[in-house]
């Protein structure tokens, strides 16, 4: 099924050729990252940290009912406290939970390993291997800040408010969300405080899959979800609907920048800690993939760090209006998660990332020489 992309208006970024945007922020945008803890929602943190130019991370949210469990914010903690030294940078535990599951039982607030979380799997590639960074995580710099410690109360509705607040006091500026996992921890807040959409500049989610085959392998017969959106469809559906200014970057983006094997030989280079860090560790992650690396660069991509790439306003040409959609969501697995066409237009201003700018050869596109260029900065 063909999702029509509806060109209400397009904002175009203008790029000198194919080289890095020239555009920059008068000051780094405050940004709150809400992650779900997957290797690439590791890798988008440590870029977002190392943007310092044209970001200023107030904190992080992470919630636990998807690719990885609680303890493994250590790693977060660890590579926050290395790049933003004696900032204590916020870093709160959300939910472990999906809002479908969460709603039939309000009373627990849910359970760890409900329906939809297990379509993570726990072992090899899956939760495991996520919570160890494919084992580097003891080669990290390591904090003397505990995550247990570092959680305020494990509260995600008032802590995440009091974030906001935060941000917005110390900045004089709303902050911008960028969600690389599902929506569980915004739109717990939301409920709690409507008004907090109202503190909230704008939302960037990575999520969802429109013309193009979802990636929810472990139900191979729901071929149109994407995981972040799978993992909490009530969220994904809420979200929409609460006055927020939203832009998607669904796998119909990033699939268009996919890795090779030059990339890997640039990443090769890398002289500076977390360079030489991040070559391991995708090494590791490519080593391990099942079927090897023609499977590997047809499956595998940089999907988190793509959208702090699309903030930063690095490889994006064109954000397109498409408030005709709604997401699938009654508790059919083989359903359940999928983006679909609406005759009831969101209330959100919602929009949709369409076409990356990309080079030939792909290395050389503005994403890769940003990412590779952030990483590799001491």
């Amino acid at each position: 099924m063909k999702i029509n992309i509806h060109l209400v208006f397009i904002v175009l970024f203008m790029f000198n050729g194919f080289s890095i945007a020239n555009y920059k922020h008068k000051k780094p945008l405050p940004v709150i990252i809400d992650v779900d803890g997957d290797f690439d929602d590791f890798l988008a943190i440590l870029y977002a940290l190392k943007s310092k130019e044209e970001l200023d991370v107030r904190g992080i949210t992470y919630q636990g009912d998807g690719w990885s469990n609680a303890a493994s914010a250590q790693n977060i903690v660890d590579i926050a406290d290395d790049i933003y030294p004696g900032k204590n940078l916020p870093v709160i535990l959300g939910a472990d939970y999906s809002l479908y599951e969460s709603d039939k039982n309000p009373s627990t607030l849910g359970t760890p390993g409900c329906t939809y979380q297990k379509a993570a799997p726990e072992g090899a590639g899956g939760k495991r291997d996520q919570d160890l960074l494919m084992g580097l995580n003891r080669q990290l710099r390591l904090s003397k800040r505990i995550w247990y410690d570092v959680m305020k109360g494990f509260n995600i509705t008032k802590d995440f408010a009091d974030l906001i607040d935060s941000t917005i006091n110390q900045t004089g500026k709303n902050p911008t969300i960028i969600l690389t996992g599902p929506a569980t921890n915004i739109v717990t807040l939301l409920r709690a405080y409507p008004i907090y959409s109202e503190k909230i500049d704008k939302v960037f989610w990575m999520g969802g899959a429109l013309n193009v085959s979802g990636n929810l392998f472990s139900i191979p017969n729901n071929t149109r979800a994407e995981f972040n959106v799978f993992f909490d469809c009530v969220a994904a559906r809420e979200l929409l609907d609460f006055n927020l200014d939203i832009t998607l970057i669904p796998l119909d983006f990033t699939s268009k920048i996919p890795l090779n094997s030059a990339f890997f030989d640039k990443l090769s280079k890398l002289k500076s800690f977390y360079g030489r860090f991040v070559c391991k560790f995708l090494s590791l992650v490519r080593a391990t993939w099942f079927g090897g690396d023609a499977t590997f660069f047809a499956r595998y991509y940089l999907w988190d760090p793509t959208a702090i790439a699309v903030v930063k306003n690095i490889g994006v040409a064109k954000i397109v209006s498409n408030r005709s959609l709604n997401v699938t969501c009654d508790g059919n697995l083989n359903h359940d998660g999928q983006f679909v066409r609406s005759n009831v237009l969101t209330k959100s201003n919602f929009k949709v990332a369409t076409d990356p700018i990309v080079s030939n050869p792909i290395e050389n596109s503005p994403f890769f020489q940003d990412f590779l260029k952030v990483i590799d900065y001491d």
